[in-house]
């Protein structure tokens, strides 16, 4: 029977097999963009969720690297951090909070922070934890 069919048969068979299994939400051959979930609607295209930061490390220092969208965005945000985490007030608008998982442990004190090209680039010395305890592993009888 494969033999007889030509492709073109083959590639509408599939077509409709697919139609039958996927949502008419995600039908791509609807016109509008907000019928595919995966294509973002043009209402949203502007807005970004989460600020483009690039983590790295070095041997001594944690860095992160942001672009920054204006000069009014760098006076108006707000940066702090814990030992594992940074945390980024304000960046889109007021009253939004971002976090972002470091890679290591960091210190509390000596951070510095400068901007330039509208990167803000943020130098975090690493904090070198070595104390660790031995676990005694006993049988349970």
């Amino acid at each position: 029977m494969t033999e007889q069919m030509k492709p073109a048969d083959i590639q509408s068979y599939v077509n409709d097999m697919i139609k039958k299994y996927i949502p008419s939400q995600w039908d791509n051959s609807a016109e509008t963009e907000t019928a595919n979930p995966f294509n973002a609607s043009t209402a949203d295209q502007g807005r970004q969720t989460k600020p483009d930061a690039d983590v790295f490390e070095t041997f001594d220092y944690v860095f992160i690297r942001i672009k920054l969208q204006s000069e009014e965005q760098q006076k108006r945000m707000k940066f702090f951090h814990t030992s594992n985490q940074a945390i980024i007030e304000n960046f889109f608008e007021m009253g939004d909070r971002h976090t972002i998982t470091l890679p290591c442990l960091v210190k509390r004190k000596g951070a510095t922070a400068l901007v330039k090209d509208l990167i803000l680039e943020v130098q975090i010395p690493k904090n070198v934890d070595m104390q660790y305890t031995e676990v005694d592993i006993s049988e349970k009888l």
